[in-house]
């Protein structure tokens, strides 16, 4: 993974081929130097005071909660040509190729192509830094996770290998987690898969940062303050 790409990247937009375009969808694209987390939010998408109120959503709006999308997983690059490969997603790891032709218009500005010439997306990197990542295997349950961090921002993805997008497994919080976090005077949540979570939930900074990340070594059992109770080996 050249260097250039690391950081966090957030979307301005995208235009499709058939005319559409989208400018409100919030997207974040944190890319480490083998690992991405990416998660996307439609403007429209219902906000939540907690996990009951799901029950309360009429159609059109569980349809608006289904569809927001993160992924997790590895990025490769070959010259000019970026390919995401995601292990975990939200709701599903998809069968389709994710991968686009990048241009860089300047240093923290990113342009991207589809490969079959079906849209193009423009990027602007975000102030913090690159990126320290880790992947995470749970011990008891062997659920997938992935962390990556900067000074400023952080990305939490995690999911069983086996799970399924159903709204009773979202009450019992067991739809995969994709929550983004920006630091204050602590990490507060910005967006997240997790609707009640936004802008309430926080994690103290000392219980998670550059320098305790830095400290892992493969195969560690670490505590995740993000996921507490669980204990997680790390596997990358």
């Amino acid at each position: 993974m050249p260097s250039e790409y690391e950081g966090v990247w957030r979307r301005l937009g995208i235009w499709r081929s058939d005319g559409s375009c989208d400018l409100s969808t919030r997207v974040w694209w944190f890319q480490a130097p083998r690992l991405h987390i990416d998660l996307r939010i439609p403007a429209d998408r219902p906000s939540l005071a907690d996990a009951a109120a799901l029950a309360r959503l009429s159609p059109e709006q569980l349809n608006r909660v289904h569809a927001q999308t993160g992924f997790a997983g590895l990025t490769v690059v070959d010259a000019k040509r970026c390919e995401w490969r995601p292990e975990i997603a939200f709701p599903a790891v998809g069968a389709e190729l994710d991968a686009g032709w990048m241009r860089f218009d300047s240093p923290d500005h990113l342009h991207e192509t589809g490969l079959d010439n079906s849209y193009e997306e423009d990027w602007l990197r975000e102030p913090g830094g690159a990126l320290r990542g880790a992947r995470l295997v749970e011990v008891a349950s062997g659920a997938i996770a992935y962390l990556l961090l900067n000074e400023r921002w952080m990305a939490w993805a995690c999911a069983e290998q086996e799970t399924a997008s159903r709204p009773d497994r979202l009450v019992h919080q067991q739809w995969p987690e994709f929550t983004v976090l920006r630091k204050h005077e602590d990490w507060t949540v910005e967006a997240s898969t997790l609707p009640w979570l936004e802008h309430t939930a926080s994690i103290r900074y000392d219980t998670l940062n550059l320098t305790l990340l830095s400290q892992w070594r493969h195969n560690d059992e670490v505590a995740i303050p993000l996921a507490p109770g669980r204990r997680w080996r790390v596997a990358e």
